[in-house]
Parts: C-alpha cells; sequence; structure tokens
C-alpha cells in the first residue's frame, strides 16, 4: 500500500488544498555559463490562486509527494500532524518532530505489510532540525570512527607537511592529523578557519581559479553543529566560487574538512573551532545531478554589497553521504 496516498486521504480538505497550492522550495539560479549548462530551471510563474475541487487537490498532493513520505510529512503543520496521528490511531508525543517520525513509522509498516525490510530498500530517516532527513551512505572516502555520531576530538598539536603534500594519500594523511587541531580565535574575517585548515594540509591560497592541491583536489570547509538529537548537521551553506568562477572545476575532487565551533557561547569572531573530520568526495553522475540540485547565486560579502557567490546548499551533504560519515550508517 502506498502510504503517502493512504495518509493524504485522512487529511482535511483545506490541507490538501493548502499542500496542493504550496510552491515548491527553489534556489535562485545560477546566471552565465557558470554550470555550464547545470543551472536549475527557473522557478514557474504564479500560477492559478483559485479553489480547486477535491479531486483535483488529491491528485496534485499524490502525484508531487507519492514517492516521498518524508517530504509530505514535513511540509505538515503541527496541528495537521496531530490530526492525522489521531485519525491513524498513532500514539505520539504531541511536539511536531515526534508525530512525524511516528507518523513516518506508521507509513512504512502500511507498505512492507509490517514485515522486515533491509534498509537499503527502505532507508530510515533521522530527525534534524525538527525535519525527517534521509542520509544517503557515503560515496566517499572519510576517517573511521570509534563510535556514532562521532565525538569531538580532543585537542591535537598542528602538524603541517613541511611543503606541498606529494600524493593524495599524503594529502588525506595530512588531513587525518589535522583532525581535533584548534583554529583559534576566527576575528573579523570569515574565512580565516577555512584558510587555516587549508594550511594544516601544506595548501595556501593562491588565488588561481583551478582546484588548490595541484590543480587537482580542492579543499574546502563546511561547518556543522549540534542538533537537539545528538547529530550533526551542516548549519552553513558553504561557498563555492564567485559568479563567473568556474564552479564545476571545485566540485570534481573536493576534500570536505568538517568544522566545529567549539564555543558557541563566543561565536562570532571571538569563537574557536576545530577539525572534527574529512569527507573526500569525486565527480560521478550522482554529484552531478546534487549540483544541478542545490548550486545556487547569493551576495556574498557585507550588507550591501554587489559581489555574487555561488554556494551549494546544506542539504546537498545529506544527500552526497557526509552527514552519514558523522551520524553513522547501517
Amino acid at each position: 500500500m502506498n502510504a503517502v496516498e493512504h495518509m493524504v486521504r485522512q487529511l482535511s480538505r483545506e490541507a490538501v488544498r493548502r499542500l496542493a497550492v504550496l510552491r515548491e522550495p527553489r534556489f535562485t539560479p545560477i546566471r552565465g555559463a557558470s554550470l555550464a549548462g547545470l543551472a536549475p530551471p527557473l522557478p514557474p510563474d504564479e500560477r492559478e490562486r483559485r479553489v480547486l475541487d477535491n479531486d483535483e487537490a488529491h491528485a496534485r498532493v499524490v502525484a508531487r509527494w507519492g514517492a516521498d513520505l518524508c517530504g509530505l510529512l514535513n511540509a505538515l503543520t503541527r496541528g495537521e500532524l496531530g490530526a492525522l496521528a489521531e485519525a491513524l490511531g498513532v500514539a505520539a508525543d504531541g511536539r511536531a518532530p515526534e508525530l512525524r517520525a511516528a507518523l513516518w513509522e506508521h507509513g512504512a509498516r502500511l507498505e512492507t505489510g509490517g514485515e522486515p525490510v533491509s534498509p537499503a530498500l527502505q532507508p530510515r530517516p533521522v530527525l534534524l532540525g525538527g525535519q525527517l532527513v534521509l542520509q544517503a551512505p557515503p560515496r566517499g572516502l572519510f576517517p573511521p570512527a570509534a563510535a556514532w555520531p562521532r565525538a569531538v576530538p580532543p585537542a591535537a598539536p598542528p602538524a603541517p607537511p613541511d611543503g606541498e603534500p606529494e600524493t593524495l594519500d599524503d594529502l588525506l594523511a595530512a588531513a587525518d592529523r589535522s583532525i581535533g587541531v584548534r583554529l583559534g580565535r576566527r576575528g573579523r574575517d570569515k574565512g580565516a578557519w577555512g584558510l587555516r585548515a587549508a594550511a594544516l594540509l601544506g595548501i595556501h591560497e593562491r588565488g588561481e581559479n583551478e582546484p588548490d592541491w595541484r590543480g587537482d583536489v580542492e579543499v574546502k570547509t563546511v561547518p556543522v553543529g549540534r542538533d537537539p538529537s545528538g547529530r550533526w548537521r551542516v548549519i552553513e551553506d558553504p561557498a563555492i566560487a564567485m559568479l563567473g568562477e568556474p564552479a564545476l572545476a571545485k566540485l570534481q575532487r573536493t576534500l570536505w574538512l568538517v568544522r566545529v565551533t567549539l564555543d558557541e557561547a563566543g561565536r562570532g569572531e571571538h569563537a574557536d573551532a576545530s577539525i572534527l573530520s574529512w569527507y573526500l568526495l569525486e565527480w560521478d553522475a550522482g554529484v552531478a545531478r546534487l549540483a544541478r540540485r542545490y548550486l545556487h547565486e547569493r551576495p556574498k560579502g557585507p550588507a550591501g554589497t554587489t559581489q555574487i557567490g555561488i554556494y551549494l546548499h546544506r542539504r546537498f551533504f545529506a544527500d552526497a553521504g557526509l552527514l552519514a560519515t558523522l551520524n553513522g550508517f547501517p
């Protein structure tokens, strides 16, 4: 039984009509040839806001979320979740995140007839930021972990190589040594931690339009923080390039250094940070699909800036497997 269609039937007409005209989230598309044809499509024009009849509204909702139970539950309000749980006889804590998790469990049992199914066929979502998130399995290299979610590593002394690493193995060994190194007070330069993290690998800013290490591997930091669930989540969209630069070259082979702020009370320029882990991700058809979906542009710099940067939306890291290397996977 399709769980989404079953649940949509239990929703009120008002809820179904609201969902039927809910706009899909869109990122600001990349202008020009920066993505060589990979820019996401332009958002559709405003369509009719007339009241849909029940059958049309139901059909639209099922067409949009028919294979995405997590997406449907994430789109429902607290009141709609509560009413749905009551209609289905699902007992759960009254908070929206717990209702979503309990309703997903109910839907999963509906679709399997109560039989156990491999996580490969029915991956289990986690709660991050109150939303159900499917963490794709890792598709790149990463360091081992003693337990999941990863613990903040103990402080380690900086041990950068004497010069630029000769081989990829040398580069990854330097990344291993960077785990636990404290990056110090950031100061006013928001890019300071990224430069210090790259320097731990023997890589220094050259300002060239090619990947950082020998034109082959781009080194980027990605900031993470603890979710109330105890798991890690990406807290900011990392910048990839400036508009007009070859953004795709930065993603062909990327070494992501996972950065965590240590003293949340300090925040901003007074905070300290550390390297939590790393993830080497290589370009393939799957990464190309994710780039098409998640690369977007927005102003980069202080208020009133005219500079435009190309950013990678944080949801990329769930779909590309990085979150699974921090939180665990089957």
